[in-house]
């Protein structure tokens, strides 16, 4: 399955350009001090899933595996990056929000103005 292989490749530069500081973020997570800290983890995520997916891609290339079991070797080797993943997702929500309620404390209690998009 050449998927895995352009997957793998696709998601390993990704992560490589995260660590670099180059990656789209959602507005929301923008503009903090932490904000290069989540891009370089964020980076380190996609490439938990772009190596894995590479060697995947490269034992199912290999073998005469049945599809089923190629599904089954593809879910187990994205299990790491989807709970690190998840983990820091919840991790840097809880940032956001502290940091909107500073912004209200800041503000008087009152919401800061929405940024347009």
């Amino acid at each position: 399955m050449d998927v895995l292989l352009i997957l793998g490749a696709f998601w390993t530069v990704y992560g490589l350009l995260g660590l670099a500081g180059w990656q789209r973020l959602p507005a929301r997570y923008r503009g903090h001090r932490w904000t290069a800290r989540y891009t370089r983890q964020l980076g380190l995520s996609w490439i938990l899933l772009g190596i894995p997916w590479l060697l995947a891609g490269v034992l199912v290339r290999n073998s005469a595996m049945p599809w089923g079991g190629q599904c089954v070797v593809m879910v187990l080797v994205s299990l790491p990056s989807i709970v690190y993943t998840w983990a820091l997702d919840r991790q840097y929500k809880k940032r956001l929000r502290r940091a909107r309620r500073a912004e209200m404390a800041d503000l008087g209690g009152q919401r800061p103005p929405r940024p347009r998009k």
